[in-house]
């Protein structure tokens, strides 16, 4: 019984640390560290994208935690009212839910006008002192 032979993967010789050969005749240059680079090339946007982020398919996941009881109600307000209301899905139904109240905060603090956009990993993080 003869076995075929093990396919040759695509990163074999490859080193995540040192750079390739070809480059390695190069001045080698210090990378900064991903978030400096992210937070550097961030802008404040005047309007925040609706919709896709430019090639891909589907918007970025955002995720919270939330009592499972709430949970529950949300999803029978979206059942019972899905004709009326038009929300199709929860992720629908929650991003309409959160930017009307983004745009009632704006309108009471900001003068209607967007707040400065923040990135990811930029709000503070972890369980609040107290909780």
């Amino acid at each position: 019984m003869n076995r075929p032979a093990p396919r040759k993967s695509s990163l074999t010789g490859s080193n995540p640390i040192a750079p390739p050969v070809a480059a390695a005749t190069e001045p080698a240059e210090v990378a900064a560290p991903p978030a400096l680079v992210e937070k550097a090339q961030s802008k404040p946007a005047s309007k925040p994208a609706a919709g896709p982020v430019e090639g891909k398919k589907y918007r970025p996941k955002v995720s919270f935690y939330q009592d499972p009881a709430d949970t529950d109600r949300v999803r029978g307000a979206i059942l019972h009212t899905q004709v009326q209301e038009g929300s199709r899905s929860l992720s629908k139904f929650i991003d309409d839910a959160v930017m009307e109240k983004v745009a009632a905060l704006e309108a009471k603090y900001n003068g209607g006008q967007p707040f400065p956009a923040i990135g990811a990993r930029e709000l503070p993080q972890g369980r609040p002192m107290g909780e």
